[in-house]
């Protein structure tokens, strides 16, 4: 945590926390934040597609069988889009809970959340 930046809640001084509470609204620590979350967002949607691309192969499959049951087949996109959908929300919440919510970023947060084996 100390290569991402300092939690709002570890400050104890009111002075020096009502200076990192202006320091996070500032535009330059949301549009951070606001560029993580879009990272994360990409993340766990790739994670998500990785874990579950063979029922949406099998899903994808039934559309392009003949016969009147193929469409049977195309149930397996509801669990495709619920095991995507659980793994992007689940995954999201826990890493913004963990490194971006009420933290003031460092300058290189991104690189050391996205890649913690690289130091700067």
């Amino acid at each position: 945590m100390a290569d991402i930046g300092r939690r709002l809640g570890d400050i104890d001084n009111t002075f020096e926390r009502g200076v990192c509470e202006a320091l996070y609204r500032s535009p330059e620590q949301r549009r951070q934040r606001w560029l993580i979350t879009a990272l994360l967002v990409l993340k766990h949607t790739l994670r998500g597609l990785l874990f579950s691309w063979p029922l949406y192969l099998i899903g994808f499959a039934s559309l392009a069988m003949p016969g009147e049951y193929g469409w049977l087949l195309g149930v397996f996109f509801i669990p495709a889009l619920w095991v995507s959908g659980v793994i992007l929300v689940k995954g999201i919440r826990e890493e913004y809970h963990r490194y971006v919510k009420d933290v003031v970023l460092k300058a290189g947060a991104m690189r050391a959340i996205f890649w913690p084996w690289r130091k700067a």
